[in-house]
């Protein structure tokens, strides 16, 4: 919605962090982090759906796909059972504690991923990164860089497949033995060809920057 408000505007840049704020994390009533009091992880909470829905009344091959696609949880399965033998669950605390418990512990706490996962299911996250590439590809914008942060491959790949796209001349599909679309839609080029990532520095001042990317892509025409 933003993006189709000032799409008539001379807009130089946009600037998406996609991440959690910490604002979210440290609120132990909004559930987010493996304190939280709550099990409700909605980043609108104007929104139905909370993690306490998710956790305690969805199936078990619903949680297995959820914790497989979106916190990529090698245990996927075990996690999925364990939850749904041993809930309900009311609090993320009481969640983060049993999955600390139950499962391997190695250089993340073990409930980071699985807390992802079902993150990203309640706020319908990639999705609306999708979204907000969609509303930008249709702006039509001209000499408009495009700075997008992001915090988990997830994210990161959606990012770059978005940005290739945006850089092909060709959009035929693959079986077309010749072009026939013309050969001129490259909207313009991706400015960065690794992610610019956080220096050690700036880790030491916010550790919550550690696993951020960020990717840049400028339009150079207009549609």
């Amino acid at each position: 919605d933003v993006i189709n408000r000032y799409k008539d505007k001379n807009i130089v840049g946009i600037l998406a962090d996609i991440g959690v704020s910490s604002l979210q994390l440290d609120k132990n009533d909004r559930g987010f982090g493996f304190n939280g009091e709550t099990l409700d992880m909605r980043m609108d909470q104007n929104q139905d759906l909370t993690a306490k829905e998710i956790v305690n009344e969805y199936s078990q091959s619903e949680l297995e796909k959820i914790l497989k696609e979106y916190g990529e949880v090698k245990e996927y399965k075990k996690v999925a059972s364990l939850i749904v033998q041993n809930r309900p669950f009311n609090s993320a605390k009481e969640l983060a504690d049993f999955l600390s418990k139950n499962m391997f512990k190695g250089k993340l706490h073990p409930a980071t991923l699985p807390f992802q996962g079902i993150r990203i299911a309640v706020n319908n996250e990639l999705g609306v990164l999708e979204e907000l590439f969609e509303q930008i590809e249709n702006a039509g914008f001209a000499d408009t860089k495009v700075a997008i942060i992001s915090f988990h491959s997830l994210e990161d790949r959606i990012v770059k497949q978005v940005f290739k796209k945006w850089t092909m001349k060709c959009i035929c599909p693959s079986h077309c033995e010749r072009c026939e679309c013309g050969n001129n839609h490259q909207k313009g080029k991706v400015l960065t060809k690794k992610p610019i990532i956080p220096t050690k520095q700036e880790i030491k001042v916010n550790a919550r920057s550690r696993s951020s990317k960020m990717r840049i892509f400028k339009f150079e025409t207009s549609r």
